[in-house]
């Protein structure tokens, strides 16, 4: 099976509002519909599994464009890989998943994911253990000290801004999460960052510059602007 995790259990407070940013409407429709939509339009998808907020777990059964037979809630952990894991372990208890079965975990406020995207993420697992989607760099980084003086300019050519989806089999997942510290865990900012405590190779493949994460404000009106142009 091919399982699409969406991960929304964040309250959106940088984005300014009182409902989390995955439940504000974008274009008359809640952004974690237009997510779920992505994923049901792809015919490879057999399953959509969303991880919620347990404070919003009865607000996300009630909304309309997520009672499809291919959509599944279940409640979100503390933090990000720790509502993948009760993701996981809800599709192998309900949905009777394997070890070799593949998980597409993504951002419920990243709406505008592609069929290319997802193609290529499910394909890239014949030839790895994980990947991720992501595009090239394209500002000056720099590394700054604890002063906020710049320290450090490393070359953007080498540098790439990590997406999602970020693709893996269950069995190896449960393998590395097994063997993480309570600690290693924590630190961990999403499931590479797991992967990689443990030596797994990272694998890269190509994003898109409207696989936006809708973070600030702001960033509703770049997808709005997504929309029309679609449109």
């Amino acid at each position: 099976m091919i399982i699409a995790a969406i991960v929304a259990g964040g309250s959106g407070t940088r984005m300014g509002s009182g409902l989390p940013k995955q439940f504000m409407e974008l274009e008359n429709e809640p952004v974690i519909v237009r997510t779920v939509k992505a994923f049901l339009a792809h015919s490879a998808v057999d399953a959509v599994i969303i991880g919620v907020n347990p404070a919003y777990y009865d607000y996300a059964k009630s909304l309309p464009g997520l009672q499809n037979k291919r959509v599944y809630i279940t409640k979100g952990g503390t933090d990000r890989n720790s509502t993948i894991e009760n993701i996981i372990s809800y599709s192998m208890s309900d949905l009777h998943c394997s070890d070799m079965d593949i998980v597409l975990s993504h951002d419920a406020v990243r709406p505008f994911v592609s069929v290319r995207m997802i193609d290529d993420s499910i394909n890239a697992l014949n030839g790895c253990d994980i990947c991720t989607a992501s595009i090239p760099e394209t500002d000056t980084v720099a590394v700054a000290d604890c002063d906020m003086n710049a320290c450090a300019f490393p070359d953007r050519s080498t540098l790439y801004r990590i997406q999602t989806p970020q693709s893996f089999r269950i069995g190896t997942f449960l393998k590395v999460w097994s063997s993480l510290t309570p600690e290693e865990k924590a630190a961990a900012t999403d499931v590479c960052s797991l992967y990689k405590v443990r030596g797994y190779p990272i694998r890269l493949i190509q994003g898109e510059l409207t696989n936006i994460k809708l973070t600030y404000h702001e960033d509703m009106y770049f997808a709005q602007a997504i929309i029309k142009n679609k449109d």
